[in-house]
């Protein structure tokens, strides 16, 4: 690392809690009402742990309850504004540096799967992290999926 970007970093640590805390402050205000709405909820985290967040608000989908597709949500919360996406999460077990054995000192056992890999990719939908005071695009984010909802039979039927 360069020295000015240490610098700069060591600045930036100086505020590290207040930032995490104004992000989370913005994700409960938009995730409390979202994971009221039928088959919305955020993946879990023990109560004894907080929650960080690095680039993006991740909620988990269930179709059945929702009433439509995750897909069929995308499209309709990206009609009304919504900044959603999804990712493939690679599954770390595949990946070449494990099955390498110069990288280890002991011999690798690889899983042949990764339980809830295909849960996560088949289900989550992210969305944007709010780094300041954001009160008013957040709700205007909740009222888009609120609408979305409202809107659920048809969707279902498209």
């Amino acid at each position: 690392m360069h020295p000015f970007a240490a610098a700069v970093g060591r600045l930036q640590l100086r505020n590290l809690e207040a930032h995490n805390a104004l992000v989370r402050k913005n994700v409960r205000l938009q995730n409390d009402p979202l994971i009221q709405l039928p088959g919305l909820r955020e993946p879990h985290v023990r109560p004894d742990q907080i929650r960080s967040y690095y680039n993006a608000n991740m909620l988990l989908l269930d179709s059945a309850k929702a009433g439509f597709s995750r897909d069929t949500l995308v499209e309709a919360l990206k009609v009304e504004g919504v900044g959603v996406s999804t990712w493939v999460y690679p599954e770390q077990h595949k990946l070449t540096i494990y099955s390498e054995p110069q990288w280890w000192h002991h011999p690798v056992t690889i899983p042949t799967s990764m339980p809830g890999n295909d849960y996560i990719n088949g289900n989550h939908i992210f969305l944007p992290l709010f780094y300041g005071e954001a009160d008013d695009v957040i709700d205007q984010y909740v009222k888009a999926f609120q609408k979305v909802w409202a809107h659920r039979s048809q969707l279902a039927s498209s």
